[in-house]
């Protein structure tokens, strides 16, 4: 089956919710978790000068059936145990999902 990857404008028919985690929390650390929703340019401009990272957090059945290229997908169920996301805490990280639920 051949994957749909989704163009980086707005889509009409589907509403992503996309939000910039500008720091991760750690229970331990006791780091506050700060987030804001960003607009598909945005997105589009820190892939390009950021090098930012896009982490789909819906299930893989969802992301197989289509995502934004260059994406990767971790289940937000999955993603306090992944090792997929970057070591370095200064990378800009972007979640997207299908929409506020």
């Amino acid at each position: 089956m051949k994957r749909k990857k989704l163009p980086l404008t707005p889509l009409p028919v589907i509403c992503l919710a996309m939000f910039l985690f500008v720091g991760m929390a750690s229970s331990a650390g006791g780091e506050s978790e700060t987030f804001k929703e960003i607009t598909a340019p945005e997105v589009k401009n820190m892939l390009e000068k950021e090098n930012a990272l896009v982490v789909h957090v819906l299930t893989e059945l969802e992301y197989d059936a289509q995502h934004i290229s260059g994406s990767i997908n971790i289940p937000v169920v999955k993603m306090k145990t992944t090792e997929k996301l970057p070591k370095d805490k200064k990378k800009p990280l972007i979640f997207y999902c299908m929409g506020k639920r």
